[in-house]
């Protein structure tokens, strides 16, 4: 017995070697081909593998030269994140510019941030160098960054966290057909950045043909019901909206929306919810909500403008959007407030929304009274709709003066080349249709109300004739 039992753990721990050893062969095999990909310039043809940190040696020009040449998306080489090194004061330094440079060639609303604040974010700029400067570990150099950013006084710019990152990567990992979201698909699996949020990253996904957007909105809210419906007072139906969400997840609402549809006839008034939204996919209210609430098409005509950057040449380079460069084009006709802002821009586009009923459906559209109750809080693609539902007079506006920023093209994300911190922006002056600047004058409210009940009781008067 104790011979078979010796004979049996001489068998196991010669598997185990040769296990062992195998395993070490095939990660030093792995390791060396890894360093192949990236002395290759981060790519193998043969392979169709992709080294994310060598996306740093492409200048805008040959990164859409690769981009446009690829037939399907690589796989991404991820090897495991790694404890981050601490970073010294330099390297802080050379982060902190990158950021500010970043920001002066791309930031849309230093004018707005001036007249609103009485910041001069650009004459600050040896004041934040000193904060920086006497940054000592990593956590003040992240503190003093984020204090800087705050210093923009808006929600799309700020230092990201895990939960933003990892939540942008998959998202943006099912869609390769936009040349400046890949590229910061690829910018975000650099092995610094996961290493500073201890993130495995993503490979692309199927995305199906479908061509997603950028995101738009910082805020998780975690509710498992997105979408409610309920009625707050006899013939008045409320639908609640606590974020915009991705189109994957528009038939978790749906049911909702058409069990509303179904019994419209039981209202002669509809609330549309959106307080406390802050934002999320544009294509929530554009493509699904609103095209089966309406009746009537309805359109609206927006001004957006771009600084001359690489980062906006990369956003530019998707062939869906009508640019064209401003010098070229007269808006002499358009009354636009704080023209003198836009002599440090040089793209335009007249970016018209028309929403359609979707007549697919025999119950669409609902034939009384829309109200939208709107709040400060309302930001991003929540406040894209509530301009766009102002401004083609689709509603009546209930509430107070909403957060703005709205009318844009999304958010750009990008990373601190040292310490992987991965900051956000947007990039886009975006003009209301009444010539104000959006994120500046935001969304005024046709009735203003500041609270929930004083909303009801005033849309109860109009829809009794009393207001």
């Amino acid at each position: 017995m104790k011979n078979k039992i010796k004979i049996f753990c001489l068998i196991l721990v010669f598997m185990l070697t040769n296990t062992s050893c195998a395993k070490r062969r095939l990660d030093q095999l792995e390791a060396r081909r890894t360093q192949t990909i990236v002395e290759d310039g981060g790519f193998n043809g043969k392979d169709d593998v992709f080294y994310p940190d060598n996306i740093d040696k492409y200048d805008t020009e040959s990164y859409l030269k690769w981009y446009k040449n690829l037939q399907n998306p690589p796989k991404l080489q991820l090897p495991a994140p790694e404890n981050p090194k601490a970073l010294t004061n330099k390297q802080m330094v050379e982060d902190f510019n990158y950021v500010f440079n970043e920001l002066k060639a791309n930031y849309p609303f230093f004018g707005v941030l001036k007249r609103d604040y009485n910041i001069d974010f650009l004459g600050s700029y040896k004041k934040y160098l000193k904060r920086i400067e006497n940054a000592k570990t990593d956590q003040e150099f992240i503190d003093e960054m984020t204090g800087i950013m705050g210093e923009l006084n808006n929600s799309h710019a700020r230092i990201a966290d895990t939960a933003y990152v990892e939540n942008t990567l998959k998202y943006y990992s099912k869609n390769w057909n936009t040349p400046s979201i890949y590229f910061e698909f690829l910018k975000m699996n650099k092995q610094v950045v996961r290493n500073r949020y201890d993130l495995k990253g993503e490979q692309t996904q199927d995305s199906q043909g479908e061509s997603q957007k950028r995101a738009l909105s910082f805020i998780n809210k975690n509710k498992t019901t997105n979408l409610t419906l309920e009625s707050p007072a006899e013939g008045i139906a409320l639908l609640k909206i606590n974020s915009m969400v991705d189109p994957e997840k528009f038939s978790q609402d749906e049911a909702i929306l058409d069990e509303f549809l179904r019994n419209k006839h039981l209202y002669k008034a509809l609330i549309i919810d959106i307080r406390e939204n802050y934002g999320g996919n544009m294509d929530y209210w554009q493509k699904f909500l609103l095209p089966k609430i309406l009746k009537n098409p309805k359109s609206v005509t927006n001004h957006l403008f771009f600084k001359d950057s690489d980062r906006a040449k990369l956003i530019l380079a998707d062939d869906t959007l009508n640019i064209e460069t401003l010098k070229n084009v007269d808006i002499s006709g358009v009354k636009l407030e704080h023209s003198s802002d836009l002599k440090n821009f040089d793209y335009y586009i007249k970016d018209t929304i028309t929403v359609n009923p979707d007549e697919s459906n025999k119950e669409y559209g609902f034939d009384g009274n829309i109200y939208l109750m709107v709040d400060k809080a309302v930001f991003s693609a929540a406040e894209g709709m509530a301009s766009f539902m102002k401004n083609s007079e689709s509603a009546s506006l209930i509430g107070q003066t909403t957060g703005g920023d709205g009318i844009t093209l999304g958010v750009i994300n990008d990373v601190m080349p040292n310490s992987g911190l991965v900051f956000t922006y947007t990039n886009t002056l975006g003009y209301a249709p009444d010539g104000t600047i959006n994120a500046e004058k935001r969304t005024v409210p046709d009735i203003q109300s500041e609270s929930f009940r004083n909303s009801i009781e005033t849309i109860q008067e109009i829809e009794a004739g009393n207001f």
